[in-house]
């Protein structure tokens, strides 16, 4: 899947972009509030439904406008057009109209991985950046362990109205779900985990970066269950009880699972800089593709935003090299361009926003 043109109305800063994209590395930069994590954003939205910006998908039109549309064109003469007005839910249709679409079929069908500024420094993130990141790949992974996701999240959702309300006959009986549910969902996000460490040692990811970075060999990482595995998860939610009744949810359960990352075993954020935790943070992403094409046979789109930030020139270059060799078409962002303009296979976008609209040269 190569996406062979972005075409925008009303999105955000622009009135109107026709912008072609080439199917390696499209390096689009400019300066702070020129627009150009909106074109990132635009595809994101576009394929998911979702903005890595805000909860608020009216913001996403342009002011003193009601209607947004964006349209991605693909390479097998595909296209994908998403109409939104505001306070309504978007229409989305594939091939010029034929055919009327939804985001979980979308989804599904063109995968992407996204590295934006909140995920670049993973080893501070919080549990749900971390959680995100684990039910994305498990949703590639595998459908059906997937919906036990979803499952629990219905599970979690009723027995904090049962909190609320002190129905113990209902908290009990939703205790039963979860404690049922538990082991499937551990057992799951271990599976996960294990793929992760398992290309951590060997892959050619690794392979690109681990020459100027020999710390890499080092590095791993550990599920965190979202409760004291050394404890029974039945005991725990019965001595739980009363402080969840106070606190209104479910405070520790396979639903606040996470991961840490580790370095020689100890966490990798006390002892990293932050130019070599955005390094992990960008292996982790590129591992997570390298996941989801293994078991989807698709070529998931790698979005990065802000790029060139705490990352130096030479680990910069590694990092193009491997998707250049790979083939990855990537659309990443950036405030300058020194680190990329050398390399003859990135295709550079400069970015302006004059009055009051962006526009891409």
């Amino acid at each position: 899947m190569v996406i062979k043109e972005l075409k925008l109305e009303n999105f955000r800063s622009y009135e109107f972009l026709e912008m072609p994209l080439n199917s390696g590395i499209n390096l689009i930069y400019g300066g702070n509030g020129s627009g150009k994590s909106t074109i990132i954003e635009s595809i994101y939205y576009a394929l998911s439904g979702k903005s890595f910006r805000t909860t608020e998908t009216n913001n996403l039109i342009r002011e003193n406008t009601n209607l947004l549309q964006a349209l991605l064109s693909f390479d097998d003469g595909k296209s994908i057009k998403v109409t939104k007005k505001a306070n309504t839910r978007p229409i989305i249709t594939q091939n010029k109209g034929q055919k009327r679409e939804n985001y979980t079929s979308l989804v599904k069908k063109y995968p992407t991985c996204l590295i934006e500024n909140k995920e670049f420094f993973f080893t501070s993130s919080n549990p749900e950046q971390k959680r995100t990141y684990l039910n994305k790949t498990l949703f590639y992974v595998e459908q059906s362990e997937f919906k036990r996701i979803n499952d629990l999240k219905k599970i979690i959702v009723q027995r904090a109205g049962c909190l609320k309300t002190k129905d113990f006959n209902q908290i009990k009986y939703w205790d039963e779900q979860l404690i049922n549910i538990e082991p499937e969902i551990t057992m799951f996000n271990i599976e996960v985990c294990k793929k992760i460490n398992s290309l951590l040692k060997n892959s050619e990811i690794i392979d690109c970066f681990v020459n100027k970075n020999p710390w890499l060999v080092d590095l791993s990482v550990k599920y965190q269950h979202g409760f004291n595995e050394n404890e029974q998860f039945s005991t725990i939610l019965t001595n739980n009880l009363e402080k969840d009744m106070v606190l209104k949810r479910t405070s520790a359960g396979p639903h606040k699972r996470s991961f840490e990352i580790l370095l020689e075993n100890k966490s990798s954020d006390e002892v990293l800089s932050r130019g070599q935790q955005k390094i992990i943070s960008i292996i982790l992403h590129l591992i997570q593709r390298e996941i989801i094409r293994s078991h989807t046979d698709m070529e998931p789109i790698l979005l990065m935003d802000d790029i060139s930030s705490e990352l130096d020139k030479e680990n910069a270059n590694l990092m193009l090299k491997y998707l250049i060799d790979k083939r990855v078409q990537t659309i990443m962002t950036s405030i300058e361009k020194s680190h990329f303009e050398a390399q003859k296979d990135v295709f550079l976008f400069h970015v302006e926003h004059k009055g009051e609209a962006s526009h891409v040269k």
